[in-house]
Formats: structure tokens, sequence, C-alpha cells
């Protein structure tokens, strides 16, 4: 007995078999939630899968490190604050920029004392009073003296003196025994490695800077895998765990060695737009594109089904009519399929509504019998 809601009618063989097709008039259609949609062309290529995780980029970090040795006076910052170009991050107490100061301020002295002493030379020997090899020793010395005083004076600002406070300790003649350790660009404060009052060593990593959002994917590759890939090469991801958080990355390059441990090549891969889960560590997983790219027609996920044990659709065939086509279909890439064989482009199938219309199938052929 057939159902209420359906006919089915067996049509003519098409290609060796029977075509069965679905009648639902415009009411039964719009009771059912049908919605179908024209099968479009579109681009896809070889796929592979992928895992990875995601890192910062080259240059993304800046270390901080303490030149001399010191106590760490006052911090001013916090792991997670921003920070701008210039803050003070860590305030030192460091008597080796003590000592420093003070062969900068003796060096100044002599420096001035030198070029009194040339000054006064040239007057005796313009009077005959000195040699010229006495007026040439009195320049050497000044020479000499400016030498140092300039040789002191680099070093302090190389080791990160603010020019400023040199200025005024050369002005007050008073040594200054704090070294101000600056954030050298924007950023955001990444890890803070020392606590206040704790002494450390010169060359010390004090506070890593960073801009969190540069961040890329780094994805291995089986060396055959990764022989395939080239810059360019579009990856679709996801946080594992997260498969409908779906992020774009474009392959930048591929790194020519082999991971002693993994066994894998790296691929590196610009992450293309700003993604809600992209924290340096977390793993990521998805597909890599690769290979010359094919133009073939494409059907969401949701038109395809499987029908005793063979993918098909359901074509629109007419106005009430929808017919079961079998499809072999390729690559599978966020929401649709690549349909290899058995649709074309411009034909229209079910892509709401799709089991449904398989139930009413069903229980036709059921009724039919």
């Amino acid at each position: 007995m057939k159902t209420v809601m359906t006919t089915v009618l067996l049509m003519a063989a098409q290609l060796g078999g029977a075509a069965e097709v679905v009648r639902l008039d415009a009411d039964q259609q719009a009771r059912a939630g049908i919605e179908v949609r024209a099968v479009v062309e579109e681009e896809f290529g070889d796929l592979m899968r992928v895992v990875g995780q995601v890192v910062r980029s080259p240059g993304s970090t800046l270390t901080l490190k303490t030149v001399v040795g010191g106590r760490v006076e006052a911090l001013g910052t916090a792991p997670g604050e921003r920070v701008v170009r210039g803050q003070v991050l860590v305030l030192l107490h460091s008597h080796e920029v003590l000592a420093m100061q003070g062969a900068l301020l003796r060096s100044s002295e002599q420096s001035k004392l030198a070029e009194k002493r040339v000054e006064a030379g040239r007057e005796l020997f313009a009077i005959d009073g000195i040699s010229r090899l006495d007026l040439e020793l009195r320049e050497q010395e000044a020479f000499a003296a400016r030498l140092d005083y300039t040789t002191a004076r680099e070093e302090l600002l190389d080791h990160g003196l603010p020019e400023a406070d040199l200025d005024r300790a050369l002005a007050t003649r008073t040594p200054e025994a704090h070294l101000p350790v600056t954030s050298p660009a924007d950023g955001v404060v990444l890890e803070l490695l020392v606590q206040e009052h704790e002494w450390v060593q010169e060359f010390a990593p004090l506070v890593v800077v960073g801009d969190p959002k540069r961040v890329e994917l780094e994805l291995q590759l089986a060396p055959n895998q990764a022989a395939s890939v080239a810059a360019g090469d579009t990856v679709e991801f996801a946080p594992v765990g997260r498969s409908g958080v779906l992020g774009r990355a474009t392959v930048i390059t591929r790194v020519p060695q082999v991971d002693p441990e993994s066994r894998t090549i790296r691929i590196r891969a610009r992450i293309d737009s700003e993604h809600p889960s992209c924290f340096p560590g977390a793993f990521v997983q998805g597909t890599l594109g690769h290979g010359v790219a094919r133009r073939s027609p494409a059907v969401p996920v949701s038109a395809v089904i499987n029908l005793g044990g063979r993918d098909v659709v359901f074509v629109r065939v007419g106005a009430d009519q929808f017919a079961v086509r079998a499809v072999t279909t390729g690559i599978h890439i966020d929401d649709r399929y690549e349909v290899v064989d058995g649709l074309d482009v411009g034909e229209e199938v079910v892509v709401s509504g799709v089991f449904l219309v398989k139930s009413a199938l069903v229980k036709g052929d059921e009724g039919e019998q």
C-alpha cells in the first residue's frame, strides 16, 4: 500500500539500471523542508591530512638580558601586560654600573685637565717657553684622555644606561648605581623570569616580550609527502578537538632537513587571518592542498547519502520529481564534495531534507512490493 505522502515511480532503464523517482508536490516539499541547489564548478587539488601546532613566528619575540650582574630593585610589569617601546620593565642595582660611571667621571675630569694643559702649552710654545716636543706630548695626553672618556661613555650607553641619566651623572658628578632595562618594542610580556630583590648574573634572561599576533603553523610531514609541498599551497586547519573552528594558512617554506627525533620535515605556513584558538603551543589538524588544481562539479556534503552501499544524490527532474542518481565523489573540503562522476554543472540537487526524501523512497518501494 502506497503512503499518503509519496508515490514512487519506476522509470525507464538508464545506463543498464532502473532510475527511481520520488514525486512530491509543492505543499509536500514545503512541509518536508526540501531545498535544492544547483551543482557548481569549483577548484580542487590533491589533499593530504596534516598535523602540527601553532608556533611563534621567527623574530616575533625578544628575550631581554642583563649585560651586567646585579640585584633586581623593582619590576615594572607582569606577564600578560602590554608594554610600549622604552618602558622600564626591570630596574637593576648594579655595582658594576656604579664602577663604570666612576670611571667615566674620572676620564671626564682628566680630559678637561688635559685640554687645559694643551691650551697652556700652546701659549708657552708661542713665546718659546716649551719645545714642540713638549707640546706634542701634551696633545697626545689630551687625545688619550678624550679616547678614555668616549670609550667609557659608549660602554655605558651600550649597557642600556639612558643618555639623560648619563648626562645627569656628569653634570652632578654623582654616579648612579641603577640600570633600567627597557622594552625595545611595543608588545606583550610573555614571560617574567626574575623576582624583586633577586640577584642575577650577567647575561641572565629577565623578560620575554613578543607580539602575540605573529604566529604561524608548523606542520610535520613524512619526507616523501613533504617533497610535493611548495610555497603557496593552502592549508585548512582546526584546533584538535574543535573541528568546527576552521582557519586557513598558506605554506611559506619547508625546512630542508629531517628532524632527528620525529623523522619528519617541518613545513611553515602563514596563518591568513586571526583565529580565536591560535595560541602558541596549540595542536592542529587539517588538510593541505597541493599539486595542480583542477575544476570539478561540487555539491554540499549534505546532498550526498549512502543508499544500498553507494553514494547517491537526489536530482530535480521536474517541478515535483526527484531522481536518485549514483555519484562518485572525490576530495572532501570543508562542507563540500568534489563529484568525479554522475553530475553535470547546473543540475539541481536536494541539499536539505535529503533523509526525508530517502525515507519516502524506501517507504514507496515497500508499498510497491
